[in-house]
């Protein structure tokens, strides 16, 4: 990883870092995956692969409808809000 490559994905997730930043970045992450590396030192030799490391199960319940809020008290609290909907601002764009 170098400084072009921090940039590159940076600007893909529409951030800026100064070239120490990225050099800082760069270096953190070459050593992280330096660390997570030696895990292929380690023997595993007649381990057998696992899904989990306990034996529990989900405990799932039945899916039973209950009482629901009215209309008025699921808006009670809400900032902006019209006869049955919450206002939020637009997301898109």
């Amino acid at each position: 990883m170098n400084v072009n490559d921090i940039h590159r994905i940076a600007e893909l997730a529409r951030l800026r870092f100064t070239d120490e930043q990225a050099a800082k970045f760069a270096a953190d992450f070459d050593g992280i995956v330096s660390y997570i590396g030696a895990i292929s030192a380690v023997d595993m030799t007649g381990v057998e692969p696992m899904v989990a490391v306990n034996d529990h199960v989900n405990a799932f319940r039945e899916d039973v409808a209950g009482e629901c809020l009215t209309t008025e008290e699921a808006l009670r609290n809400a900032p902006k809000k019209n006869e049955a909907f919450i206002k939020v601002p637009k997301v898109l764009g």
